[in-house]
């Protein structure tokens, strides 16, 4: 009983996996994809930190005189919002002074009402084009897609990591279908060579030289094994279930006997991931630059605040109006004049950087594209070698078999024809190896999920 529970449990653990679903694992279930979608997630909240800058804010003041002369309270309350908008402030609120006030406080008096008022400030110079809280939301939002482009650079390079593997897993397993077979061949040989050589209708020489066959074939075998064991190794890594558990496969997987013509891709390198990186980080540089360029500049801000009274008792106007004027000029500003000239250089190297991207991707997908293709026509050849190589392997054995060809010449041929097979599977790995090459450095390795 624990014996079939057993054989289930391995039924259903080891399975065949398509291309497709290699790639739903690595997005659903790879930990490093899972680390930069977390990372994203935190880059996307660093912009609403960011856009705290601009909350609206309530303020309330108290102040209560108790003396012999002068009793009195003032209470004031405010909201205030700075804006994105040119750097514009905004504010509004209600005062109300109750009691007595002495004459140099008579700003506090007001009206059994109290008193509301607004106003606005706004930078004409300095931070009019941008300032330190724009500035920071535009370099968190750039920062976020920066994070973006991360996670899409590693989707793209951990897919056509995991697909490499699956390719390779499977030209592994094929191999050791060829070695096996072969290996098989020349023990049923052996022990055929053995009986006759007990009836003694052979000599011995002939069992030696075809037990030289065996052992070599099973240490080729063993060399596929462990190759197999390393791809499927690597290949575990990826490969997950819908529910989290790791997949484990057998060599029962084996490559389809065929090769589908690839159309070129028609890539925009702007909209790579890679690119997009850098255009992010340049744009940063920018953002910070021209905030130095801001800040060099002298400072100019107006002040605009209107009141109004809510009851007609006050002994004087009942509305006010107050405009007024800061302005400041910084003699010296080594910090913004070096700083820009720091962005600058950043900018330019950035540049360069990028149009080597831009040049370094096309150069590698037009090389792959071209192996692509020069590979399918390889696999016809290589598969008329084997098919070449098969018949002479089965006319020596008939000859061999009719007493007119030599047993090292059998194993031989045979040796010959599982290499040309091998070399055929490997030409297989090479045309997938140099698709999956193609399609990441178009952009579209992903397209097939």
């Amino acid at each position: 009983m624990i014996h079939i529970i057993l054989v289930a449990i391995f039924h259903f653990s080891a399975q065949a996996i398509s291309e497709h679903e290699v790639i739903k694992s690595v997005i659903d279930h790879f930990p490093l994809i899972e680390e930069a979608e977390l990372k994203y997630k935190s880059a996307q909240e660093d912009v609403i930190t960011s856009e705290g800058a601009f909350d609206h804010k309530f303020t309330f003041k108290s102040r209560n005189r108790i003396e012999d002369k002068y009793d009195n309270q003032y209470f004031e309350t405010s909201i205030e919002r700075q804006t994105s908008l040119g750097g514009l402030g905004l504010i509004a609120g209600h005062r109300q002074g109750r009691g007595k006030f002495p004459y140099y406080d008579g700003k506090y008096v007001t009206s059994g009402a109290g008193e509301i008022f607004a106003g606005l400030t706004m930078p004409l110079l300095r931070d009019f084009k941008t300032d330190e809280f724009r500035t920071e939301l535009q370099i968190s939002n750039f920062k976020s897609k920066a994070q973006k482009a991360e996670l899409d650079i590693k989707l793209n390079v951990y897919i056509h990591k995991a697909l490499s593997l699956y390719y390779k897993y499977l030209f592994n397993n094929q191999k050791i279908k060829i070695r096996k077979d072969i290996l098989e061949i020349a023990e049923k040989r052996q022990e055929m060579l053995e009986k006759k050589f007990k009836a003694g209708d052979i000599e011995k020489l002939k069992i030696i030289d075809n037990q030289r066959s065996v052992d070599k074939r099973k240490d080729e075998l063993l060399k596929a094994e462990i190759e197999w064991i390393d791809s499927k190794t690597q290949l575990d890594l990826y490969l997950k279930d819908s529910t989290g558990n790791q997949i484990s496969l057998t060599k029962d997987l084996l490559p389809v006997d065929d090769i589908k013509p690839v159309n070129k891709e028609i890539i925009n390198l702007n909209n790579l991931p890679q690119v997009s990186l850098i255009d992010q980080e340049i744009k940063v540089i920018n953002a910070k630059k021209e905030l130095y360029e801001q800040s060099k500049l002298p400072g100019l801000k107006v002040e605009v605040l209107g009141s109004r009274e809510l009851s007609g008792n006050r002994p004087y106007d009942q509305e006010a109006l107050q405009v007024g004027l800061k302005f400041d000029i910084p003699f010296e500003n080594r910090k913004a004049k070096g700083a820009s000239l720091s962005s600058e250089y950043k900018f330019l190297a950035l540049k360069k950087q990028r149009d080597y991207l831009e040049q370094n991707l096309f150069q590698q997908y037009t090389f792959s594209h071209e192996g692509t293709k020069l590979s399918q026509i390889r696999w016809q050849v290589v598969s008329n070698e084997y098919q070449e190589t098969l018949k002479l392997s089965q006319a020596e054995k008939t000859k061999w078999e009719q007493g007119a060809s030599d047993l090292y010449i059998v194993n031989l041929r045979e040796q010959d024809t599982a290499d040309a097979e091998i070399k055929k599977w490997n030409v297989w790995y090479e045309y997938h190896q140099f698709h999956i090459d193609s399609r990441l450095f178009s952009g579209t390795i992903k397209e097939s999920y």
